[in-house]
């Protein structure tokens, strides 16, 4: 892992260039195929808390998803990232707006040849709803606070500049996995390989 030096007030910067884990004596794998919402990252969460309480010493994590709701991606990112043995995810198909997130929690980062990634903007659905002018600013306002949250997020983790990343949610950019490794958003294109005999637990979800 390579860190650059950054002012106190700022994240340190962990960029691409890492190396894979070394493999460990009783992995798990977590396949999570769904999109996320309270319910998904709450699941995923507490299988990767079995995992820990099995005394498995690596998560593997086959990951496809549309994406979803950006406080429970954030939540699922901060967990992960505070699990204490090395973890390595695998897009198996796509991985899109705050799936990403969740992606760079990782410390190894693998897309398959076939799988791509996708950049949107935060939006916010309406359903017969009326708004004042009070409620229209604090949608705005939380918009572009989510926003500038997983901008931060994806420039620490790949080798996007903040800026690049307000254009690729502009674009609603779609990127396949050799881009990718380009820029740094991922540290490995292959198909996915996992470790002879390690278990497999499939996430299975209502409406699934």
């Amino acid at each position: 892992m390579v860190d650059r030096a950054r002012p106190a007030t700022q994240p340190t910067l962990e960029r691409s260039g890492r190396q894979r884990p070394e493999p460990g004596k009783q992995p798990v794998c977590i396949s999570f195929t769904a999109p996320i919402n309270n319910q998904s990252a709450a699941v995923l969460m507490a299988a990767c808390a079995d995992a820990l309480a099995q005394n498995c010493d690596e998560i593997h994590l086959l990951l496809s998803s549309p994406g979803g709701s950006v406080a429970d991606g954030i939540a699922a990112y901060n967990y992960i990232r505070a699990i204490p043995v090395p973890k390595t995810v695998y897009n198996i198909g796509t991985v899109d707006s705050i799936a990403n997130v969740v992606f760079q929690a990782f410390d190894y980062r693998i897309a398959s040849l076939t799988s791509r990634f996708m950049f949107h903007g935060v939006g916010f659905d309406v359903r017969q709803a009326r708004f004042e002018l009070k409620d229209l600013r604090e949608r705005m306002q939380n918009i572009e606070n989510d926003q500038r949250m997983i901008a931060g997020i994806l420039a620490r983790h790949t080798d996007l500049e903040a800026k690049e990343v307000d254009d690729l949610f502009l674009e609603a950019a779609f990127i396949p996995s050799s881009d990718a490794q380009k820029r740094g958003i991922v540290d490995e294109v292959a198909d996915p390989s996992l470790p002879p005999g390690i278990p497999i637990m499939q996430l299975v979800f209502n409406g699934q």
